[in-house]
């Protein structure tokens, strides 16, 4: 009987022990980490901010930062969600879609937050810009109504993974948003498209597919990624339908604009066990090519020889952020170089903090491999 008790005792105190935790908002009671980042990759941030490491340290105290000044924000959801097209409009264009991607990229600061320091306040922020975004009535899709969409909320629907389950986002906030995915967000995608929005739609749609767990979505991702690859890449490895815009000024531009968001799927994709990294296409075509080629330009701009004109006048040539991620698996010297000059790296669009989630210590790497 006594032996009894004494079991009971424990099992009591271990219950009220993780129920200490729950009320606290320890946020490694969690169900996340189905999205993008599982589990075990966030103990392992949690370890290097503690321990100091870098890069990942120094690219924490930027999102913490980030973070604190996200507490003071409310969300800016508007009336109807239209955006008008950026050549016909920029000054409009830039106007109606910067709520979104000021809330989106807020809440998955918070969210991240949250998963490293467990406080409260970051997960109950986060919840704030979620849930107003499925007050969001109606949503237009003509002009860049959809591509802006699909480029920036699929960073909500990281930050939602972030926080399922805890008390911040209780099953009736979950249902909500699921039924806004279901209802208003999917049909934004614009996957079909061969250009970069098809990288964009693309990316929408895993991550929705991804919260959703939905095996046949996913299939149906996988299957959408390698026909772009195929589609895109040409055979000395450049984006072919993006290389020549604005008579190659812009080239880089949009090509590190679709191969960003091929990455940020590819790394959807990859966590669901669907691994795409070494896949060639029917026509050869790999992910790996287009990202040395890339890579190449980005270090030497001079040597893009679609643009004519002074290196310097090249659009968008830096915003390689998410070569953070491919970097772990393919390192040379030259984009070393380029992550050291920069770090640490962020992005506007659907995945910020690069560096904080993904950065490796460059001097741990063969950096001093040429790339291929």
């Amino acid at each position: 009987m006594k032996q009894i008790c004494a079991k009971v005792c424990v099992l009591f105190a271990a219950l009220l022990t993780v129920a200490s935790h729950a009320e606290a908002g320890d946020a490694t009671a969690v169900t996340s980490g189905r999205v993008l980042l599982r589990a075990e990759r966030i103990t392992e941030l949690k370890q290097a901010v503690t321990n100091k490491t870098e890069p990942t340290y120094a690219a924490w105290l930027k999102v913490k930062q980030a973070a604190d000044e996200g507490l003071a924000r409310k969300p800016a959801v508007p009336a109807v969600w239209h955006v008008p097209g950026f050549y016909g409009n920029k000054e409009g264009h830039i106007r109606a879609k910067e709520g979104l991607m000021n809330d989106a990229n807020t809440a998955y600061t918070l969210a991240l937050a949250y998963q490293i320091t467990g406080d409260d306040a970051y997960g109950a922020a986060a919840a704030k810009f979620i849930l107003a975004w499925t007050q969001l009535k109606e949503l237009k899709q003509g002009d860049d109504s959809k591509l802006c969409f699909s480029y920036h909320f699929p960073a909500m629907v990281f930050a939602a993974d972030l926080i399922r389950g805890s008390r911040h986002f209780d099953p009736e906030g979950e249902k909500a948003f699921s039924a806004f995915l279901e209802e208003k967000a999917l049909p934004m995608n614009t996957m079909s498209s061969n250009n970069n929005w098809g990288n964009w739609g693309l990316v929408l749609f895993s991550s929705i597919a991804a919260y959703q767990n939905n095996a046949k979505r996913l299939a149906e991702a996988e299957e959408r990624w390698k026909k772009l690859l195929d589609q895109q890449v040409g055979e000395d490895g450049s984006l072919t339908h993006e290389i020549g815009r604005n008579g190659g000024r812009s080239g880089m531009w949009y090509s590190h604009f679709s191969l960003f968001p091929q990455t940020i799927a590819a790394e959807v994709l990859r966590t669901q066990g669907r691994d795409l990294y070494d896949y060639k296409s029917p026509k050869g075509r790999t992910l790996r090519m287009a990202y040395e080629k890339l890579a190449s330009w980005s270090a030497n701009p001079e040597s893009f020889a679609r643009w004519k004109g002074d290196p310097k006048e090249l659009h968008g040539r830096d915003y390689f952020s998410y070569f953070e991620i491919l970097y772990s698996r393919w390192p040379s010297r030259e984009v070393g170089q380029l992550l050291v000059k920069n770090r640490p790296l962020t992005a506007r669009h659907s995945l910020p903090w690069l560096t904080f989630k993904y950065g490796v210590a460059i001097e741990s790497r063969n950096e001093v491999r040429e790339a291929r």
